[in-house]
């Protein structure tokens, strides 16, 4: 038998501060798989080929992200017995939305003012490549059209899905409470799996839309199955901790040795370029592994201890602004040092000015966000001298 962590620690109502930094973690390795594009092909052909493919997981970042999201946003709903949406979605578009614009502003200025840079890259070519204009710049304020995403931050695409899901999560929370666990996980099958050929089937008979949109549109679908997994972890946090709890020394190095597996390889090209199954589908593998991360976090001391750590936890606190503004200075660092300086003196170089840079995001903008979001969703105080019966607050922590 095999336990950790103390089972006291297993209540939702404690903060999750290790998932604050498991967070941070995987925003790291998005800094570093975006600069891995400026390195030869040769050399990241042989790296992503080794266990050193976890520094650079870029995209099995971003479903690590959505699965966290949902944890962390239904356990609050554990505790309620109604639904409070417009307090959630004020704090929501205060937390991801404000600071989405203030890092917007950064990417508009970048492309605005920064000399223009030429190459056969095509991800290069692909952020800053055209003139800032009205339209462009409407379409990322509004997350509408069939507008290129990439065109000021290549990082903002995930933003998109998370404020498209969370305009319905409290929905989904409530109904991953209610139901069956296999039956949600059966839903969440289905909506990732009908993602595909509704795209088919929709960029066939809907003119008005190109293909491109549809795939955009329908992929809600797809990522919002890993929601409905992350919330279906809170809701069985007990018995998954417990059953944790029950593994032998053996079995949680097996366990933690098939998840790192799977989220550092189960959407491999080698696994689905010779099959005629979409390759979004292989997040699913991706997601198993890392399901079993937050375990590990919550229940493995080791890990619980490196990722509670001072620095750890440093980077996790301001993992969200790191995401927003890292592209904006890879993209300043590629238009104005790329070629003229050594690559690994440009990784330093980036790696230190997007940490002073984040700082400076996360002290102006993204935390006076979150306290505006608390202050907005606050219960009001009653004055003292009023006579009120007193009924219980149902806010979320």
């Amino acid at each position: 038998m095999h336990r950790e962590i103390n089972p006291r620690q297993e209540g939702e109502s404690r903060r999750f501060y290790e998932l604050d930094s498991l967070r941070g973690v995987a925003a790291l390795t998005v800094v570093l798989h975006h600069f891995s594009r400026l390195f030869p092909d040769r050399v990241m052909h042989l790296v992503l080929r080794t266990p050193l493919r976890i520094l650079f997981a870029g995209h099995q970042a971003v479903i690590l992200f959505f699965l966290l999201s949902g944890f962390v946003l239904t356990l609050p709903y554990k505790k309620k017995n109604r639904l409070d949406y417009g307090p959630f979605l004020l704090k929501r578009v205060c937390r991801i939305y404000l600071p989405y614009l203030g890092a917007l502003a950064l990417a508009i200025l970048g492309d605005r003012y920064l000399p223009p840079f030429h190459t056969d890259d095509f991800w290069i070519n692909g952020t800053w490549s055209q003139p800032v204009s009205s339209p462009l710049v409407i379409q990322h304020i509004l997350f509408l059209g069939n507008y290129d995403w990439s065109q000021f931050n290549t990082a903002f695409w995930s933003l998109v899905y998370e404020m498209r899901i969370s305009l319905v999560f409290p929905l989904i929370a409530l109904a991953v409470l209610r139901l069956r666990s296999l039956w949600l996980i059966f839903i969440a099958a289905a909506l990732s799996a009908a993602c595909f050929p509704l795209v088919d089937l929709f960029s066939g008979v809907w003119h008005l839309c190109t293909r491109v949109t549809a795939v955009d549109t329908m992929l809600t679908l797809h990522y919002a199955a890993f929601f409905i997994i992350g919330s279906l972890l809170a809701k069985n946090l007990h018995a998954v901790n417990r059953w944790y709890a029950r593994l032998t020394l053996f079995q949680v190095a097996a366990v933690a040795l098939i998840s790192l597996s799977l989220y550092c390889f189960g959407n491999a090209s080698s696994l689905f370029q010779r099959t005629v199954i979409p390759q979004d589908l292989f997040d699913w593998l991706v997601a198993v592994g890392a399901v079993m991360f937050i375990v590990f976090a919550i229940n493995n001391r080791f890990f619980h201890s490196f990722l509670t750590s001072r620095a750890i936890h440093y980077l996790g606190e301001r993992s969200y602004s790191l995401y927003l503004i890292h592209g904006t200075i890879l993209f300043a660092l590629i238009h104005t040092l790329y070629g003229r300086l050594r690559i690994d003196l440009l990784l330093l170089l980036y790696l230190a000015i997007s940490l002073v840079v984040t700082e400076i995001f996360y002290r102006l903008i993204e935390r006076p966000s979150m306290l505006l979001g608390r202050r907005l969703t606050a219960p009001a105080t009653p004055h003292p001298s009023a006579t009120l019966l007193p009924i219980a607050s149902d806010s979320p922590k």
